[in-house]
């Protein structure tokens, strides 16, 4: 988007910060990971030129960005925590195969 029609309109650059957190909240509440990373490269692009419009932000402005900035956090901890589960998930179908392994050993070493 042209940065001079942001320094004109700023209500384009508010409404743009405000979908950012809309689109990854719903990403993140419904662990849609797939989408974050296409939303996070535009709430990246609305930050950039919230910052970069040429004056200092509005108070709204910077109520957003820093709603934006805890719902980072909380993605982050979304994502730590879907991660230890999965990983939790892996470490138990490991055990359970080597189970079955040993399981099959000893059969072929009875028979």
């Amino acid at each position: 988007m042209d940065q001079g029609l942001l320094m004109k309109n700023p209500d384009i650059l508010k409404e743009k910060l405000q979908e950012s957190i809309h689109n990854l909240g719903e990403a993140t509440r419904n662990k849609d990971w797939s989408s974050l990373e296409a939303l996070d490269s535009e709430a990246r692009q609305a930050i950039e030129e919230a910052l970069d419009n040429g004056s200092a932000p509005s108070e709204e402005v910077k109520r957003l960005l820093q709603d934006l900035q805890m719902l980072y956090q909380e993605m982050i901890s979304a994502c730590q925590l879907e991660r230890d589960h999965i990983q939790e998930q892996l470490m138990a179908s490991r055990r359970r195969q080597e189970a079955i392994d040993n399981y099959q050993q000893s059969d072929k070493s009875r028979g």
